[in-house]
This record gives C-alpha cells, sequence and structure tokens, in this order.
C-alpha cells in the first residue's frame, strides 16, 4: 500500500508540501464523501438527506483540513522571510512559531542562533572596517581607498595634501582622473614626475562584503634622506673620533712647546707658528663638534603656545625690517628649538636678501597642518638638490651645517622643513610644516 501511494506521489512528480498536503486532504475528502455516499445511500435514505449529511460533513472536514495545512505551511512561511532578511542582513526578525516543542522549535531556535551569531560577526567586521579607516585618517604618509569600480571611497589628510584639496570633494572621483592607472593588476601613476618622487604600492581588502583598493604613496626622497641621515651619522661618529684623536696630541705638544720657548729667546719667532697650530686645531675640533650636533637628540618639550609673540621675539634680535603676517594660531612644539631655527632661518634670510629687502615671517592654518614660512627677496635657490648636504655652502664663510641642523631640529618636533623658490616674488620661501593634535 505504501509503495502504491509512494509511486503515486512520484508520478505526479510531488516536489513540494504543498501538493502533498493538497494531494492528501483531497483523498481524505473523496474517501470520505464515498463512504458517507455508499452509507446513506445501502439505508435508502432520501437525496435530500444524502445530500444534507454530506454538506454537515464535508464541509467542517474541509475547514478542518485546510486549518491544519496552514498551520503546518505558516512557520515554514515564518522562517524564509526571517532567512531573507538574514541575507540582506537585516538580523531584527525572529521566527517565533507557535509550536514550543518538537522538530519546529528546534529549527527556530537554530535559525535565531545564526541570526545572533552572524550579527555579532557583522559588528566585529564593521568595528575592524571603521578601526582601519580611523588608522588610515592618522598616517601621515597619503592614503587612498578605492572601491571595486575604481573610484574614490576614502582617503587621508596627507592625500589631500597630496592632491593639493580635500579628499571628501573628490570622494567617487575615477582613479584615472586623481592620476593612477591599473596595467596588468599593477597600479602606476600617470604622471612622470610623480614616479620619480613617489614609489606606489597597493593591496587589496574586503570591507562589508565589497572588495576595495588600499594604495599606499611613499616618498621616495625621505626615505633616501634617511638613509644618507644613518650614513652620516656613521661617518660623524668615526671622523671625530679620529680628527679628536690626531688633533688632541699636536695641540697638547704644540702648547708644550709653547711654554718650554717662552723661556728661551732664542726661539721667540716659533711662538707664532706655534700658535696658529694651537688655533687651528682647535677650531677644527669646534667644527667636528659643531657637526656631530646634526644628529643630536634633543630633549624636545612639546607645548601649545601663539606664534604671534614668537615672531616678535625672533624680529627684535635683529636691526632690520621684518613683516609679520599672523593671525591667532597656536602651534605645538617645542618653544626654545623652534626659536631658534627661527632666528637661523632669518639669519640666512637676511644674507640672501637685497638691501634693506624686508622679510617676511608668515603664519597660517590649511587643514590640520600649521605652516609656518620665512620669505626672502634673494636671487633663490641655485641647487637644490645641495641644500641639505652636510658641509656644502655658497658662503664664503659658512659651514655647511646651518640647514642640516635646523632640519634636524624642526623633525624631532615632528614637523618637516623645506626650502623652495618663492612663486610670487624673487627669493626663497623655508617652510615648517607642523601637524595639528
Amino acid at each position: 500500500m505504501f509503495k502504491l501511494i509512494k509511486k503515486l506521489v512520484e508520478q505526479l512528480e510531488l516536489r513540494s508540501i504543498e501538493s502533498i498536503l493538497t494531494l492528501f486532504i483531497g483523498s481524505c475528502l473523496l474517501v470520505l464523501s464515498g463512504l458517507t455516499s455508499f452509507i446513506l445511500w445501502y439505508s435508502s435514505a432520501t437525496v435530500l438527506v444524502v445530500c444534507t449529511v454530506l454538506v454537515l460533513l464535508i464541509c467542517p472536514f474541509a475547514l478542518l483540513c485546510w486549518f491544519v495545512k496552514q498551520t503546518l505551511l505558516n512557520p515554514y512561511y515564518r522562517f524564509s522571510a526571517v532567512l531573507e532578511a538574514i541575507r540582506n542582513e537585516d538580523y531584527s526578525l525572529r521566527a517565533n512559531p507557535k509550536f514550543n516543542q518538537g522538530v519546529v522549535k528546534l529549527l527556530a531556535d537554530e535559525i535565531t542562533n545564526i541570526s545572533v551569531e552572524l550579527q555579532n560577526r557583522k559588528s566585529q567586521y564593521d568595528q575592524q572596517a571603521v578601526l582601519v579607516l580611523r588608522l588610515i585618517e592618522q598616517l601621515a604618509t597619503p592614503i587612498v581607498v578605492f572601491n571595486k569600480e575604481h573610484r574614490l571611497h576614502h582617503a587621508n589628510e596627507a592625500f589631500s595634501n597630496w592632491c593639493k584639496q580635500p579628499w571628501q570633494i573628490l570622494r567617487h572621483t575615477s582613479a584615472d582622473d586623481l592620476g593612477f592607472m591599473l596595467v596588468d593588476n599593477k597600479w602606476q601613476l600617470r604622471d612622470e614626475s610623480f614616479i620619480s618622487k613617489w614609489q606606489l604600492r597597493h593591496s587589496q581588502f574586503t570591507m562589508q562584503e565589497q572588495n576595495y583598493q588600499l594604495l599606499v604613496l611613499t616618498n621616495i626622497e625621505q626615505v633616501v634622506y634617511h638613509t644618507e641621515q644613518v650614513a652620516w651619522q656613521k661617518m660623524t661618529r668615526v671622523l671625530s673620533h679620529e680628527i679628536n684623536n690626531s688633533l688632541s696630541p699636536i695641540k697638547s705638544l704644540a702648547q708644550t712647546l709653547q711654554d718650554m720657548l717662552k723661556r728661551n729667546d732664542e726661539f721667540a719667532n716659533l711662538d707664532p707658528a706655534l700658535q696658529v697650530i694651537i688655533e687651528r686645531s682647535n677650531g677644527l675640533m669646534q667644527f667636528v663638534n659643531r657637526y656631530a650636533n646634526l644628529s643630536k637628540q634633543f630633549d624636545v618639550h612639546l607645548e601649545p603656545f601663539e606664534i604671534t609673540p614668537l615672531f616678535k621675539s625672533v624680529s627684535n634680535l635683529f636691526d632690520y625690517p621684518i613683516e609679520i603676517k599672523c593671525s591667532k594660531l597656536e602651534v605645538l612644539a617645542d618653544k626654545v628649538l623652534l626659536e631658534q631655527v627661527l632666528v637661523n632661518l632669518v639669519k640666512n634670510a637676511i644674507e640672501a636678501s637685497k638691501s634693506q629687502q624686508p622679510i617676511q615671517l608668515d603664519a597660517y592654518k590649511q587643514g590640520k597642518q600649521i605652516f609656518i614660512e620665512v620669505k626672502d627677496s634673494g636671487s633663490g635657490i641655485q641647487n637644490a638638490d645641495n641644500l641639505f648636504v652636510p658641509f656644502y655652502t655658497t658662503k664664503s664663510q659658512g659651514k655647511g651645517i646651518g640647514l642640516n641642523l635646523c632640519r634636524n631640529m624642526i623633525e624631532q618636533q615632528g614637523a618637516k622643513l623645506t626650502l623652495s623658490n618663492r612663486l610670487d616674488a624673487p627669493g626663497v620661501v623655508a617652510q615648517c610644516q607642523f601637524y595639528l593634535h
């Protein structure tokens, strides 16, 4: 019997619970109607009685069967709605079936557990995504994030400075319009002048089920500078050690000879020569010690203070016209070190400027950065590549140390010092770039 029913179900291609329930209910109604009609006919009941009995019996049974069918199917419709909500990342719906026991309750509990687990995972992924974006914003190197259509999704303040405008304005701009191109699954810069200065690295990551491209721009000049700085520091230690070890006995012997010859008038003419040896030894030792300060670690004390009083304090040290242009701005820096840097830069500016042409001290805020500038009206920079090369100088009495020492002081405060020719007039602008904290 069961094999016959199974074969009938397979032949009718009943592939759903609804169709099986409909077939079962229809079969029960037919069997019940047939048996009732046979019993009434066998008992010689009239046609009116047969119809009345069938209506009173079959209709309630049909309603009961429909109620049972809906009761059995409703949990599955509810489960389907909950699963669709989960697929759309909506974890607020719950199955809550009428059955509080049995297999339906077990299935509802499992779906609820899955929903809670996926909600927790999504919350963790969202927190990680926010953390990554916030970390990107804090980094000083330009970083940009493109979505799967290669359009700008997110960036940081350093990238805004790199492209000379806030990245929020450029949101959804294509990578091609921003100067990036994808060649053989490798990102490249379109501008040749940038390629020689910036190194581009990229990686892919997934956030909220979307693929993104992360591009990091590294300033090659800074990497080269730090490499050179390490090399100069090593060379300085060797030179300082060897020169001091050689000059110390020479100076000591010259002083001893000078003391001995002072008692003998016959060798009085040698005293000036020995004095020259002593003075040049002192000068060379002082020069080596000064050069060793290029890599010196200063005791930096960062504190916020107003820039205008500092400008006035520096300008009062020079008998030279200095124009101050600064609104009420504060900078987080070491006041003593910054003042020393400004004194050196103003001194260089005065030496480079034409007679009585004013020096300009400017300070302004741009984005999350504070810029302090010293401008002169001289002939400009002739060889920018040698600006920070130790021992290099264009001054007859220069040592080639001042700018390196200034840069060391500025960088130890977490800032940056650059020198370039002015665009608005002849001369040079020395710019100190501080980040807001």
